[in-house]
């Protein structure tokens, strides 16, 4: 069986979903660049790259050993990747709950095989790739993102895009 590229990501609910393509729009437009499919709006969790099906079948097990609270974030800044010319929303501060949980897939994934680089995470929601350079709105925002559940997700290529299947969905426990 052919190897899957997928990460562990958190997708939004449908009011904050609505919410993020409203503010996209708000950007100020730059002729050929278009925002990111609003169906891959995520967060990643963990990339986990190409994986065979027996590592697939670890990391879905491993999944229902997952044991954090739900939890709420507020994307209040933007942000710019030089490097690959990406424009995101960020949080100036996160929940522990989300480096607990970041930490917690990270050790999965190298349990189950996935080779994981050590990049600091960044918790971050692109909105444009190939942007030449960052130009944001004037008004500051907030958009509230509640987290009640973990996806592994694969990234699949489709036309002249990428589609995002959802493989396994892991519910967090519910706040006290």
């Amino acid at each position: 069986m052919a190897k899957k590229r997928l990460f562990f990501g958190l997708l939004p609910d449908e009011e904050t979903h609505q919410h993020l393509i409203e503010h996209s729009r708000s950007f100020p437009i730059i002729k050929g660049v278009r925002p990111v499919p609003k169906d891959n709006l995520h967060i990643t969790l963990q990339f986990l790259g190409y994986l065979e099906a027996n590592e697939r079948k670890c990391l879905e097990q491993k999944m229902l050993q997952t044991f954090v609270q739900s939890f709420s974030m507020r994307f209040d800044l933007y942000g710019y990747f030089k490097s690959s010319q990406t424009l995101w929303l960020g949080c100036s501060s996160y929940p522990r709950e989300l480096i607990r949980l970041v930490n917690h897939l990270k050790s999965i994934a190298e349990s189950c095989g996935a080779k994981i680089d050590d990049r600091i995470y960044k918790p971050h929601i692109t909105l444009f790739k190939k942007v030449p350079k960052a130009e944001f709105p004037q008004k500051p925002f907030t958009i509230t993102w509640r987290a009640t559940e973990f996806h592994l997700l694969e990234s699949v290529p489709h036309e002249n895009s990428t589609r995002y299947n959802v493989l396994k969905t892991h519910s967090f426990l519910e706040e006290d």
